[in-house]
């Protein structure tokens, strides 16, 4: 661990971090030698001095504690001891020229206690005489290792956050209270991008209100729901409404889209915060699946520790007195070291009146068990900027046996801040995953599920214990594509983003939900990163179950028949183009192509009607579907006509399929109500070979062969003679 100074050269100085301890000066009315050394020996700071030749001289209890030395192992030895090999040299170089030319030597510092632990501290450096003429260095340290921690849980907790929201699909931002915007998302960003020239990108900085002002200005009902959603804009802003939704559309010139805008002010942020999130409806635009994120931005940390020594001691009456303070009150809480010790109602005063029956209460139980006095409490300062204080003193005897406290006042405003902060970013992750519309889920490095929304658990249709541990290879899931094919478990967004630690596009599948019929999801991942690694991967996903269906219902409507649900031409070309191409890539296979027409149908439709004509076209239909196997195609492409596509079928055997399919229709007539319908059909046969130069070729092949067939007195068949 090396031992890094926050500035490089001899000005090592921090001031926003170091501690304000200067020699220790000696309080009205005491003198006496006797009364520093105690101070010395008592301080809760770490004190030490060191020879120019960098040996120490003299090290206090509290220093010896912050390294792990007892001090005979550090008196008369190095200084360097406590650094890194690769900084000594450069250290006792500082050292010397701090002793021999002046100038600062303060700062934050990475240091090694005995056992090998790194630490985190601030040295203050003050130059005394020393008895052989030249200069020694007193040091006084402090431990801010735990400071440090707490930055990095900040930290992490912040880009926790911002990976939360931009794994979200919702287009999401924060307003402050002038409704400026302070952050957005990936999507919210992604949406602004692609939409540049059709809708005003707005930004980090940009005003959000204005924005809404301009779009309510436009005339017409886009201009109308702009200026409704103005006003209720403005009544979050102004704290006269909690929240609302608004659904409004946003049409481009290439496409109809409409949104939902859900806007609410930040439970616990200050100052106040507003979360816009827009949720794209266009699909289903009567079914609202609301994403709500609500964040309040978390501040950069910037600490700092400003501190003062002091003595207590019980005066005549049995109260408390200040013997000695160090000058470093003054910066704490506005009163000089001499005002402290004249009276210390002057420093109690300043205490907080809620915290005051605290303040003593702690004070007077340390006290009666002659233990440690540690208590944090608030003081208003002449500044008027309440400040958190953490006060740590042991006790002690004076000279004349009198019991004395000796201890140091620190300022920790910042990380109460950070604790509050902490405490905010929780709540509002545990909001958002609790309450989110849309499916969360957690997978760790394996793909395992270690974590799982309520919304997941009910799309889903299980239970924690079932869906806990589970991975997407799982073979329960029973995943498949639109298409209907196998959906792999490995190609699952989540393992992607595992094992390839980037975003993955959106993936549809539907998933076998027990108890259900299938539920259709669209499903995002995001790997998520602990120092700089891939930790676990966030996946969220919401049911599109009534897109799809819809989707596939007007896929089958426009390429089915209405009438007889037989394939319409359609589908028969997109299905005679396919065979088309197999039979060109593998010359030796066939396809049998059936050309059908039945026998005089306009005087059924003349004689019986055209309900009674639909009966006849949709009872030949069924004998067709029922002469065939389940991989041929029976089109309608006309009136009464239809087109039999055979895959994997000779010339031989479609003649013999036309015969019998012939024979049936004729000794089946057909029954409507009372009247019973003879129908004959003709047929014409031909196949598609690798000879065809083009899928039409054998169309006008089978048609011929079908009016050769109605010419020869038709209820016959016949087969293309090339």
């Amino acid at each position: 661990m090396t031992h890094t100074p926050r500035r490089s050269g001899t000005d090592l100085a921090a001031p926003e971090t170091a501690v304000a301890v200067r020699p220790p000066t000696v309080g009205p009315g005491d003198s006496d030698r006797g009364m520093m050394e105690q101070i010395f020996g008592q301080s809760p700071v770490g004190i030490a001095v060191i020879d120019f030749e960098g040996r120490y001289q003299s090290v206090n209890p509290a220093y010896c504690a912050t390294y792990g030395y007892p001090s005979e192992d550090l008196l008369g030895h190095s200084f360097l001891m406590v650094l890194a090999p690769a900084r000594r040299e450069q250290m006792l170089a500082l050292h010397q020229a701090f002793l021999t030319t002046g100038g600062e030597l303060r700062g934050e510092w990475e240091v090694v206690r005995s056992d090998g632990t790194p630490l985190h501290v601030i040295i203050e450096s003050v130059r005394v005489p020393g008895d052989d003429g030249r200069g020694r260095r007193l040091v006084y340290v402090v431990d801010i290792t735990q400071r440090k921690l707490m930055e990095q849980a900040l930290d992490e907790s912040q880009s926790f956050l911002q990976e939360l929201i931009d794994g979200l699909t919702a287009h999401i931002c924060v307003l402050d209270g002038t409704g400026t915007v302070v952050a957005v998302n990936r999507s919210w960003r992604d949406f602004a991008s692609a939409n540049a020239g059709q809708a005003e990108c707005v930004h980090e900085g940009a005003s959000y209100l204005q924005v809404c002002e301009r779009a309510a200005s436009a005339p017409g009902p886009d201009g109308q729901d702009a200026e409704r959603f103005l006003g209720l804009l403005r009544d979050v802003l102004g704290g006269r409404r909690q929240q609302f939704q608004f659904e409004y559309p946003c049409h481009s010139p290439t496409e109809q889209r409409w949104f939902v805008a859900r806007v609410a002010r930040i439970e616990g942020s200050d100052p106040p915060r507003v979360g816009v999130a827009h949720d794209s409806v266009t699909a289903l635009k009567l079914v609202q699946e609301a994403l709500r994120q609500r964040e309040a931005a978390l501040q950069d940390l910037a600490a700092s520790i400003p501190g003062a020594l002091f003595r207590m001691a019980h005066d005549e009456s049995g109260g408390w007195r200040f013997v000695y303070v160090s000058s470093g009150i003054e910066a704490l809480i506005g009163i000089t070291a001499a005002q402290a010790c004249l009276d210390i109602n002057a420093v109690q005063g300043c205490v907080l009146p809620e915290d005051l029956a605290a303040y003593d209460a702690s004070l007077r139980a340390a006290s009666a068990r002659d233990g440690v006095w540690e208590h944090e409490f608030r003081v208003l300062p002449r500044d008027g900027q309440v400040k958190w204080i953490h006060t740590r003193a042991q006790p002690g005897q004076a000279d004349q046996g009198d019991p004395i406290w000796t201890g140091v006042l620190t300022d920790v405003t910042e990380r109460k801040r950070i604790e509050a902060l902490l405490q905010t970013s929780e709540a509002t992750y545990r909001t958002l995953f609790e309450t989110a519309p849309q499916g969360v889920m957690y997978h760790d490095l394996h793909g395992r599920i270690t974590s799982a929304n309520p919304a997941a658990l009910r799309m889903l249709g299980l239970s924690p214990d079932q869906l806990l541990g589970r991975t997407p290879t799982n073979p329960h899931w029973d995943v498949i594509h639109e298409d209907g094919s196998v959906f792999p478990g490995d190609q699952h967004p989540a393992l992607q983003v595992l094992s390839g630690s980037q975003p993955s596009a959106e993936a549809v599948m539907g998933v076998n939900v027990p108890g259900q019929d299938r539920v259709w999801i669209a499903l995002h991942a995001t790997p998520l990163f602990t120092e700089g690694r891939i930790d676990q991967a966030y996946a969220s996903f919401e049911d599109i179950t009534q897109r799809v269906r819809l989707t596939q219902e007007l896929a089958r409507q426009a390429t089915t028949d209405f009438l007889t649900g037989v394939a319409n031409r359609r589908k028969l070309m997109d299905c005679l183009g396919t065979e088309f191409e197999r039979i060109r890539r593998h010359p030796s296979l066939q396809c049998g192509v059936l050309a059908i027409d039945l026998d005089l149908f306009k005087a059924v439709n003349d004689r019986w009607g055209h309900h009674a004509g639909d009966a006849v076209l949709v009872s030949v239909t069924q004998m067709m579907r029922q002469e065939t196997r389940s991989l041929d195609l029976v089109s309608r492409t006309g009136g009464e006509e239809f087109i039999v596509l055979l895959p994997d079928t000779g010339a031989e055997a479609a003649v013999a399929l036309a015969e019998r399919l012939r024979r049936r229709v004729e000794v089946t007539p057909v029954r409507h109500g009372p009247q019973t319908i003879a129908i004959s059909v003709s047929i014409g046969v031909s196949v598609i070979t690798a000879a065809d130069t083009q899928v039409d070729a054998v169309l006008v092949r089978v048609d011929r062969a079908l009016y050769e067939a109605k010419s020869a007195g038709r209820n016959t068949v016949r087969l293309s003679s090339a």
